[in-house]
């Protein structure tokens, strides 16, 4: 009996681990919430990767080792759930779609005229 001896084995041995396959690279996410008003606009946003996070008026930059992604904060009042899988073209604000740009900058943003919505 295999089994019942390796569980014995992990509840009673320190440091034993089973190999983990790890061919397959971890996604990179980031989520949280975002918030507009005309008297106040906030992010309040997490990684699960090392990326970095700021805002600046309405433009959120997210820096991570190779690239820079920039999304703008909708003028929508109130707070919002963001989701973004790194490297995509579009974030998920509640159920929405909202563009992701690379390697533009807040002066690009700020002056963008608004588009259709960005299709998967």
């Amino acid at each position: 009996m295999l089994i019942p001896s390796l569980l014995f084995v992990l509840q009673a041995g320190t440091g034993f681990s089973l190999p983990v396959e790890s061919s397959t690279p971890q996604s990179c996410f980031v989520f949280g919430e975002v918030f507009w008003s005309k008297t106040q606009i906030s992010a309040i946003l997490s990684s699960n990767c090392p990326i970095h996070i700021e805002r600046k008026e309405r433009v959120v930059t997210m820096k991570g080792r190779a690239r820079t992604a920039w999304f703008m904060i909708p003028e929508e009042p109130g707070v919002h759930e963001f989701v973004y899988r790194w490297g995509s073209v579009i974030a998920r604000l509640d159920d929405e779609k909202i563009p992701v740009m690379f390697g533009a900058t807040e002066d690009d943003l700020l002056n963008r005229r608004p588009s259709r919505p960005a299709s998967d």
